[in-house]
C-alpha cells in the first residue's frame, strides 16, 4: 500500500497542513510511508490506481484441512511460494481456527485468490484438490467485495464493529515456513482454545501474496523496512476485554512467537507494524539497519518534538 502513494496533505503536530510527496518534504513523505502514525493526520491523498482485468472478477476458493494433513499442506505452500516467487495472480491465505460444525479440533482454512477466471486458477486448484480437502467451496465475485465474501471483515460487518471483541496479535516476517514448527504451533493452539474457553474465537494467520512489485523498489525509498519477507504470520489472539483474558492471550502469544522466531533462525526477527503487539523493540518494527532508526528520530524531533502522535507503536528516545 505505502509505494502506492504519491502526494499526502498531512496536519502536523503544530497543527500545520502541509503536502507531502517526493518533491515537497520528501523526508516526512518517506517517513510516512512505513511509520506515518508517528507524525501526523493524512486529511487527503492522491494514490495510483490500476485498471483490473478479468472484467473486476477475482476467483476465490476455500478449502478445510484437518490436523493431520498440516505437513502436506505446507509442503504444498512452500513449494508454491518457492522462495518469493508466488505467481503475481494468485493469494494463498490459510487461518487456524476452531470450526466445530467442521471438526472436533482445529482445522486450517485455506483461502485462495487467483486474479482471473476459475478456469485460468484451474491449474493451481488441481494441485490443492490433490491434497485431499475434506471441504471445498469456490465462487467469483467483484474484486472489491473480497474482505466481505472472504472473512465479513469490511464495513458494516460485525468484525468491524466498536466493542465487539478485542484483538492482539503476535506477528514476524518469515523466507519459508518451518513445518516443524507450525506443528508445534497447532499444538499451542489447540491446548489454548481447549484449556481457554475465553479465546476460542482466536487464530492463527498465515499469509502470503506475491513479492515481485514489492521487491523491486528501493528498500531505502521508504520508511517500511521488510521488503525481504515473503510470508507473514501472525498468532492472533481474540477475547473479550478482562485482565484474565489480556493475561493468557499474552502468555500464549509470547509463547507462540517464540516458537516461531527460533523456527526461522538465523533470520532476525521482523514485526509487521500494522500487527505488532507493541512489546517489540524498534529496530523489529521498523528496521535493524541502524540508519533507519537515526532518520526516523530525527524527523521525529524535527516534525513531533513533543510525541504528540505517540499512541500506536511509538517511535521513542529521540
Amino acid at each position: 500500500m505505502a509505494d502506492g502513494f504519491i502526494e499526502m496533505h498531512v496536519v502536523t503536530a503544530d497543527g500545520s497542513e502541509i503536502t507531502v510527496s517526493e518533491s515537497s518534504n520528501p523526508d516526512l513523505f518517506w517517513a510516512m510511508r512505513g511509520a506515518g502514525q508517528n507524525f501526523g493526520i493524512v486529511t487527503k491523498f492522491r494514490y495510483k490506481i490500476f485498471d483490473y482485468p478479468n472484467g473486476q472478477n477475482i476467483f476465490h476458493a476455500t478449502y478445510h484441512f484437518t490436523e493431520d494433513q498440516l505437513e502436506v499442506l505446507f509442503e504444498h505452500l512452500n513449494s508454491l511460494i518457492d522462495n518469493g516467487s508466488l505467481p503475481k495472480k494468485v493469494n494463498a491465505y490459510v487461518v487456524l481456527r476452531s470450526k466445530p460444525h467442521v471438526s472436533t479440533r482445529p482445522v486450517f482454512v485455506y483461502h485462495f485468490y487467483y486474479f482471473g477466471s476459475a478456469e485460468q486458477a484451474s491449474p493451481y486448484v488441481q494441485r490443492i484438490l490433490d491434497l485431499s480437502p475434506i471441504f471445498i467451496s469456490n465462487a467469483s465475485f467483484p474484486y472489491k467485495e473480497v474482505s466481505h465474501r472472504s472473512f465479513q471483515a469490511s464495513f458494516g460487518d460485525p468484525i468491524c464493529a466498536a466493542g465487539i471483541s478485542t484483538k492482539t496479535r503476535f506477528p514476524i516476517g518469515l523466507k519459508t515456513y518451518n513445518i516443524s514448527t507450525n506443528r508445534e504451533i497447532y499444538n499451542l493452539f489447540e491446548d489454548m482454545v481447549t484449556t481457554t474457553p475465553a479465546l476460542a474465537t482466536s487464530f492463527v494467520q498465515f499469509e502470503a501474496f506475491p513479492m515481485q512489485a514489492v521487491k523491486a523498489v528501493d528498500p531505502a525509498s521508504t520508511a517500511y523496512a521488510h521488503r525481504q519477507d515473503d510470508i507473514l504470520v501472525a498468532f492472533s489472539t481474540q477475547y473479550l476485554l478482562s485482565a484474565s483474558n489480556v493475561a493468557a492471550a499474552n502468555k500464549y502469544g509470547r509463547k507462540a512467537r517464540q516458537l516461531f522466531i527460533e523456527g526461522a533462525r538465523p533470520m532476525l526477527y521482523n514485526a509487521y507494524s500494522n500487527y505488532a503487539n507493541g512489546d517489540e523493540t524498534l529496530e523489529q518494527i521498523y528496521g535493524h539497519e541502524s540508519w533507519r532508526l537515526e532518520k526516523l528520530r530525527r524527523l521525529k524531533r524535527e516534525w513531533d518534538p513533543n510525541g504528540s502522535f505517540r499512541f500506536f507503536n511509538p517511535i521513542t528516545d529521540y
